[in-house]
């Protein structure tokens, strides 16, 4: 496919696999279970289920309750996502996971987009077909580093600049040196605002120069560890990761 942007030397390739659908419970917390079609590479590596994506949707289905996304793990009543945003959805697993959890709460209406390059959103749009949620879940194009659509852009009203979102999910999105900058200016513009969302990312470390996207965003972020999940040791001993950044 013709990448007329020039963003197609961002994704990393990957040899085709059809590996068709597959049912994901989470340990038994999600049922009946998420259904996610996985095009094996044929769109690069986003289009396959990776285990930081799998980390983030447990931590979310261990730590809501009652269609309450995140519920018992913010602590704080007057705290609630009303819309949410992932980057680099890939498949969508993250998102999606977080449209079953939230059509089950009857009181507030939450907005979930799953975003990545255009080449991807077909088969996002897939994916939220496949678990019915297309009344919760919206895939939308979203190229990091580029001006932020304007449904996800910080709008100024007064002397105030407020966040259109809640909760911004990242998982395995720092893959790609060369994409560190513009996945740095994302989140940078993202949070540009009185009051920024919330940022989860879960993430598996794969080379040494992980370490340089990191060390980069503790300039502007405060990157929070968060340990206090089931599964922390079985993903540890696999190098992934789960922290909160909180613009400084």
């Amino acid at each position: 496919m013709e990448d007329i942007l020039g963003f197609g030397d961002l994704i990393e390739s990957r040899p085709v696999e059809h590996m068709g659908q597959s049912d994901l419970t989470f340990n038994g917390m999600l049922v009946p279970g998420l259904k996610i079609y996985e095009d094996g590479g044929e769109s690069g590596c986003g289009g396959k289920v990776w285990i930081a994506g799998e980390l983030l949707c447990e931590f979310i289905l261990e730590k809501s309750r009652d269609g309450e996304l995140l519920k018992d793990w913010i602590n704080d009543d007057s705290v609630s996502f009303g819309n949410v945003l992932e980057l680099g959805s890939g498949t969508g697993l993250v998102g999606l996971c977080v449209g079953l959890v939230t059509k089950k709460q009857s009181q507030r209406m939450v907005k979930t987009y799953i975003t990545d390059i255009d080449q991807l959103v077909p088969l996002m749009e897939k994916n939220v077909e496949l678990n019915l949620i297309d009344q919760q879940v919206f895939a939308k194009e979203l190229l990091w580093g580029e001006a932020l659509p304007i449904e996800f852009a910080p709008v100024k009203t007064g002397h105030a600049t407020t966040s259109s979102l809640d909760l911004v999910l990242a998982a395995d999105c720092v893959y790609l040196e060369k994409a560190f900058p513009l996945l740095e200016k994302t989140l940078l513009d993202l949070t540009e605002c009185d009051n920024p969302p919330v940022i989860l990312m879960a993430y598996r470390k794969r080379r040494k120069a992980d370490k340089h996207f990191f060390q980069k965003i503790r300039k502007n972020f405060n990157v929070i560890v968060i340990n206090d999940f089931k599964n922390y040791d079985q993903y540890l001993k696999q190098r992934t990761h789960l922290f909160q950044l909180v613009r400084k």
